[in-house]
């Protein structure tokens, strides 16, 4: 099977381009979806299930601490599944490099037959990413066969310019296609072929982040819910990089998003759980803890 690596900082938009690229397949039922959660209460494996066949790990990166969970996954995914294609959506933390340096064990080679890198670049953070992690941003960039300029509804024109020549100076064999909600017009299909694995040279790794993650019971209020969401970008529970959750309301299932410093809101659902996750830096996990509780 072939592998598509859906790589992308924090709030890039992966999940929401992986729904539009299964969505866009004539044959979604023979893709696999494996989904790295950075937390121990997964939400992207619940946004996606239903979709296709999903696989989630979760409380640690694919690329280090979970590897060899990752190496037996695809294995499973390969014998059980036999999909024509595997999209993994790694953590926004993970290392492109370290992954496709572990796609290069011994024990896939029967399985994997060849990997396109995906990596989602956020049009409204581009230059403060690339100013906090430049090293990790340019490695990521850099391994892309394909980068998807997302979130180009957000910015001016003359934005999405300045960043897309930025983009071909840091991967200039890589494809460049500007998106709004990671949409790829066509699919997986439209995209430049998978190649053979090849050796990714070093990786650079992105330290310092924290998940914490809650379940909520019952029903929330929707308004406190909106009230919350929003002093997350506010920085009073710390630096929220991502928060993201499928709640149960009085009006029924909502997804809210944290992402770019702004909240997205949409329906959603039924889901098993409600379920939020919020990853950042120093977070003030027991005010947060105490936030969410009181939200039922």
């Amino acid at each position: 099977m072939d592998v598509d690596l859906v790589a992308g900082y924090l709030g890039a938009g992966k999940t929401t381009c992986i729904l539009g690229l299964i969505a866009a397949d004539p044959e979604p039922k023979r893709l696999a979806v494996l989904v790295n959660e950075f937390g121990e209460v997964g939400i992207d494996g619940m946004l996606l299930s239903g979709t296709t066949d999903v696989v989630e790990l979760s409380s640690g990166c694919i690329c280090c601490t979970l590897r060899l969970d990752f190496r037996t996954q695809i294995m499973e995914i390969a014998q059980q599944w036999k999909p024509r294609r595997l999209l993994v959506e790694p953590t926004g933390v993970a290392t492109v490099a370290q992954l496709l340096r572990a796609l290069q064990h011994p024990d896939l080679s029967p399985h994997v037959t060849g990997v396109r890198v995906i990596v989602i670049v956020d049009a409204v953070t581009f230059s403060e990413r690339l100013r906090e992690s430049p090293a990790f941003f340019t490695s990521q960039v850099a391994q892309a066969d394909v980068l998807l300029l997302n979130k180009t509804d957000l910015v001016s024109g003359a934005r999405v310019a300045t960043v897309r020549a930025a983009l071909d100076s840091l991967a200039p064999e890589a494809w460049i296609i500007p998106t709004v909600r990671g949409k790829v017009e066509g699919g997986l299909g439209t995209l430049p072929p998978p190649r053979p694995l090849h050796d990714p040279g070093e990786a650079e790794v992105l330290q310092g982040l924290e998940s914490r993650s809650f379940e909520l019971a019952g029903t929330s209020s929707l308004a406190r819910l909106r009230e919350l969401f929003g002093a997350l970008t506010t920085g009073v529970y710390g630096v929220v990089e991502r928060a993201k959750g499928v709640v149960l309301t009085e009006t029924g299932w909502v997804r809210l998003d944290v992402a770019s410093g702004l909240v997205n809101e949409e329906p959603w659902g039924p889901a098993p759980a409600s379920r939020v996750a919020v990853i950042g830096r120093d977070l003030a996990g027991d005010a947060l803890e105490e936030a969410f509780a009181s939200l039922s």
